[in-house]
C-alpha cells in the first residue's frame, strides 16, 4: 500500500469503456471522460528543463477490469506542422507521439512503454534503465489517432493480459509507477508528467506512483505461436571445396513453433522450436578498414526480447554468435527484489559448416547463460552471470559478479569482474583468440570500473578495463585480449533560453592502452563540438587524433614494434525542417591505418576521405523513401594513387496501405575496389535484395509474401580450376571476377502465423 504521508494518486475504476469520440470535442466531454483521472500539468525536459509545456496536454486515465485506458488532447498552435505519418509499426520516425510507460512493479527500474502517433501508429517496448528501449517487445493493444483543428487525439487501450504485474489481495489497490510523454517533433520539444529532470539520473527514478488496478484480470498464462512457411529457394552451397555447386529446393514446407508461459504473473518462459526469421530483413555492412571484429545489432526478435537481462558492463551475451539455432528456452523476470534471466538454446551451423561423411557432419553447439540481479535500495543492485558454450568436447565458459550504484543522484558507479576457460580450443573458439596460439587450454580474466555523473549541463564519465591475454569469450563480445585501458569522457551543455540554438557545447573522449608487459599500444584523444538547432536540425564537427602501436604478434610480417600515427577531422549534420523530407550526412578526411595491406608488408598510413548521405523522403503520408550512401576514398600517402574505394549504397521504401497491410522493398550495394599492389583487400561487388508484402492485424497474427536474393561478383566456373578441370582447393574456392553479378541465392516463400492466447 502507498505510505501513509503521501497523497495518493488513483486511477479510477470505469463502469463503460471510453471511445475516441468521447475526447474529439473537448467543450463539451463525454461523462465517462468527466469519471477519468484528468492530467494537465506537463513540464518541458528538451529544450528548456522545468518550463511548463509550450502546448497544452491533457491526458486521461482510468480502467475496466480488462483494460487500461490512456487519453491524450494534445493541442498545438501551428496544427499544420503537426507530423503524423502511415508508418510501420515500431518505426514512428520523427513524428509527433505520445507515450505511457508503466513500470507495474514499481522497481524504477524496468517499464512497459505505449507510443502511438497521431494516427494510431502503434511503438511499443520495454525500458531498462541500463540499455534503454526495446522495441523487439511486441504485445496486443489497441490505439486509435485522429487529427483536429487544433492538434490531435489519441487513445490506448491496454489489456491487463498483455502485462506483468503482482498479485495482490481482493480490493487491494495496486502501486505502479506511471510516466507520460508528448514528442512536439517540429519544436523537437519533449514534455513529460511528472517533471524528469535532468539534473537526477535515469527516466523510471522519477516516475509517479499511482494507485489503482484492484480486482483486474492477470496476464494471460499461456501463448501459442505457431507458423507454417512455404518457400522455393536456389543456393549456392560451398561446404565441400572440391564440389561447390547450386542447390534447387521447390515448395519446400517449414513449420515452428514461439510459446509463451507466464508463470506467477512475473516470470516468462519463452520456447522456440525451429523459428524462422525471414521477414526480418538485412543488417547494415560493417565499415571498411576495420582492425577489430565489428559489432552487429541483434535484428532476431527471440533473441532480442527481455536481452536487457542478460546486459552486463562486460558483455558475455551476443547473440550473433548464434547462427542456426533449432531448439531455445528463455526464463526471465522478477520475483520481488530478484531478477532472473536463463537461456538454453542450440547452434547447428557448426554441423553445417562440413561435408558431408565429416565427423562434425549434423553436429550442433550448446550456448547457456544464466542472470541473477539483486535490486538494494531504491536505485543501485548488483548480480551474477554465467555463460557457457559447448560443442564436441570443447567449451567456452565465463562467470562473474558485477554491481550499480547510484549515490547522490547525479554520481553511478558500476563494475565488473569475469573469468572465463577455454578447452580444446581448435573446436570451440571462433575468431582471432589469443588461446588459439595454445593447444588444449587457457583461462583469463576482465574487470571493468566506472563512475559517471550528469546533471542539466555537464555529464562525464571516467572507466579502466582490464582484459588478460587468456580471457575469450564464445557467448559475448569480444575485441582484444591482453589490454589495460583507462579512458574517460567530460561534456557541456549549454542551454540558452532564446534563440534558435535550443543546445551547444564541446565533448572530449580520450583513453589509453598498454598491455601487461606495460608496453604502450595505443591512444585516442577525440574532441568534438554540437550545436542543435530548432526545425529538428543539428550540426557537428569532430577531430579524431590515434596512435596505434602493432607487434609482430598482432601482424606477423612485422619484425619489431612500429608505431602509427592517425589524423582525421570531419562534421555531421541532420535537418529535418518539413515532415516530409530529412537530410542527414556528413565527411571526414585525414590519415588513417590501412589494415589491410599486401600480404608481403605490414599496415602503412593512407590517406582517407570518406562522404556520406542520408535522405529520407515521405511523399505521400503513407509513403517513406529512406536512402543511404557511403563512399570511402583511400589513397597512397606518398604518391596520391588509390588503394581502395568502397561503396554502400542501401535503400528501404515502405508503403503502409493501412495500419495492418504494408508492402516493403530493401535494396543493398557494396562494391570494393582495390589497386592489388597495395592491398590485399578483395574486389568485390554485392547486391541484396528484399521484398516483402506483411498483414499484421496485430503482434504473433501475420500473413507474409517474401523473395530474398543475393547477387555476387563471382566466377561461374564456381571454382579456380586445374589442367583436369577439377576444383583447386589451394586456390580460392569462390574466384572473384571483375564481370557482371551471379545470382548466389534466392528465396520466395509464404509465411504464415498466428497468435493463441489462453
Amino acid at each position: 500500500m502507498l505510505p501513509p504521508h503521501k497523497s495518493p494518486i488513483i486511477i479510477p475504476r470505469l463502469d463503460v469503456s471510453p471511445q475516441l469520440s468521447d475526447f474529439l470535442n473537448t467543450s463539451s466531454k463525454s461523462s465517462v471522460a468527466k469519471s477519468m483521472l484528468r492530467i494537465s500539468d506537463f513540464i518541458q525536459r528538451y529544450p528548456t528543463d522545468g518550463d511548463r509545456a509550450s502546448n497544452s496536454t491533457v491526458a486521461y486515465l482510468g480502467y475496466t477490469h480488462d483494460y487500461l485506458f490512456v487519453a491524450f488532447i494534445c493541442k498545438d498552435s501551428a496544427p499544420g506542422l503537426v507530423r503524423a505519418h502511415m508508418l510501420a509499426r515500431d518505426s514512428l520516425g520523427d513524428d509527433d507521439n505520445v507515450q505511457v510507460m508503466l513500470d507495474t512493479f514499481h522497481d524504477q527500474r524496468r517499464a512497459f512503454a505505449f507510443e502511438v502517433n497521431p494516427l494510431g501508429i502503434q511503438a511499443d517496448a520495454l525500458y531498462s534503465e541500463q540499455t534503454g528501449y526495446d522495441f523487439s517487445f511486441d504485445t496486443v493493444w489497441d490505439s486509435w489517432g485522429k487529427r483536429t483543428s487544433s492538434g490531435y487525439v489519441v487513445l490506448m487501450r491496454i489489456p491487463f493480459a498483455s502485462l506483468y504485474f503482482a498479485k495482490a489481495e481482493p480490493g487491494e489497490l495496486r502501486q505502479w509507477g506511471v510516466i507520460l510523454q508528448r514528442v512536439v517533433s517540429h519544436t523537437n520539444e519533449y514534455d513529460y508528467w511528472p517533471r524528469s529532470n535532468h539534473n537526477i539520473a535515469g527516466k523510471l527514478t522519477q516516475d509517479m506512483e499511482v494507485g489503482g488496478f484492484s480486482d483486474v484480470e492477470h496476464g494471460q498464462n499461456l501463448q501459442f505461436e505457431p507458423y507454417s512457411l512455404a518457400r522455393s529457394l536456389r543456393q549456392l552451397n560451398s561446404v565441400n571445396p572440391d564440389n561447390p555447386f547450386f542447390e534447387d529446393k521447390h515448395l519446400q514446407g517449414y513449420a515452428g513453433l514461439d510459446a509463451k508461459f507466464i508463470l506467477h504473473n512475473s516470470l516468462v518462459l519463452d520456447t522456440t522450436l525451429n523459428p524462422d526469421f525471414s521477414q526480418v530483413g538485412i543488417d547494415n555492412p560493417a565499415t571498411p578498414n576495420q582492425r577489430f571484429p565489428p559489432y552487429f545489432a541483434e535484428v532476431r526478435p527471440f533473441f532480442i526480447e527481455n536481452s536487457s537481462y542478460f546486459m552486463t558492463p562486460i558483455n558475455l551475451y551476443y547473440t550473433n554468435n548464434i547462427v542456426t539455432p533449432q531448439f531455445g528456452a528463455r526464463l526471465t523476470g522478477k520475483m520481488g527484489p530478484w531478477a532472473l534471466g536463463v537461456l538454453g538454446v542450440d547452434d547447428r551451423s557448426p554441423g553445417q559448416a562440413v561435408p558431408q561423411g565429416s565427423a562434425e557432419f549434423n553436429t550442433r553447439a550448446g550456448n547457456f547463460l544464466a542472470r541473477l540481479n539483486r535490486d538494494i535500495g531504491p536505485l543501485s543492485n548488483f548480480g551474477f552471470i554465467y555463460a557457457d558454450r559447448e560443442y564436441q568436447g570443447s567449451f567456452n565458459r565465463a562467470g562473474g559478479f558485477d554491481y550499480r550504484a547510484r549515490l547522490r543522484n547525479r554520481w553511478t558507479l558500476t563494475g565488473q569482474a569475469v573469468t572465463t576457460e577455454t578447452s580444446n580450443v581448435s573446436n570451440s573458439t571462433q575468431g582471432e583468440q589469443p588461446c588459439e596460439l595454445l593447444t588444449q587450454y587457457c583461462s583469463g580474466q576482465a574487470y571493468v570500473q566506472r563512475v559517471s555523473y550528469s546533471d542539466l549541463h555537464r555529464s562525464a564519465w571516467i572507466g579502466y578495463n582490464d582484459t588478460a591475454a587468456g580471457f575469450v569469450t564464445d557467448t559475448g563480445f569480444f575485441r582484444r585480449p591482453d589490454v589495460r585501458e583507462p579512458n574517460g569522457f567530460l561534456g557541456y551543455t549549454y542551454r540558452p533560453s532564446h534563440g534558435v540554438i535550443q543546445s551547444h557545447g564541446p565533448g572530449v573522449y580520450a583513453e589509453r592502452i598498454w598491455d601487461h608487459n606495460g608496453v604502450p599500444l595505443d591512444f585516442y584523444f577525440n574532441p568534438s563540438y554540437r550545436v542543435n538547432f530548432k526545425a529538428r536540425t543539428s550540426v557537428s564537427a569532430f577531430l579524431d587524433l590515434g596512435q596505434d602501436r602493432l607487434r609482430p604478434v598482432d601482424y606477423p610480417i612485422l619484425t619489431k614494434n612500429v608505431e602509427y600515427h592517425s589524423e582525421t577531422a570531419g562534421f555531421n549534420f541532420y535537418s529535418s525542417p518539413v515532415p516530409y523530407l530529412a537530410l542527414g550526412g556528413g565527411y571526414y578526411q585525414g590519415t588513417e591505418i590501412n589494415y589491410s595491406p599486401p600480404s608481403s608488408e605490414g599496415p602503412g598510413p593512407v590517406n582517407v576521405a570518406s562522404p556520406n548521405l542520408n535522405v529520407e523522403i515521405k511523399p505521400l503520408h503513407a509513403l517513406d523513401l529512406q536512402n543511404d550512401y557511403v563512399y570511402t576514398h583511400f589513397t597512397d600517402l606518398n604518391s596520391g594513387a588509390l588503394v581502395y574505394d568502397n561503396h554502400e549504397l542501401i535503400s528501404r521504401w515502405n508503403y503502409q496501405v493501412t495500419k495492418a497491410a504494408s508492402f516493403n522493398l530493401i535494396g543493398q550495394y557494396i562494391a570494393t575496389m582495390p589497386e592489388a599492389q597495395l592491398t590485399d583487400a578483395p574486389a568485390s561487388k554485392t547486391l541484396f535484395a528484399d521484398a516483402l508484402f506483411t498483414y499484421m492485424p496485430h503482434p504473433g497474427t501475420a500473413l507474409y509474401v517474401g523473395y530474398i536474393g543475393n547477387f555476387a561478383n563471382l566466377n561461374r566456373a564456381l571454382c579456380t580450376r586445374t589442367l583436369t578441370g577439377d576444383c583447386n582447393v589451394n586456390e580460392p574456392i569462390l574466384p572473384l571476377t571483375n564481370g557482371s553479378l551471379m545470382n548466389d541465392g534466392k528465396t520466395i516463400y509464404v509465411k504464415l502465423s498466428y497468435l493463441l492466447r489462453f
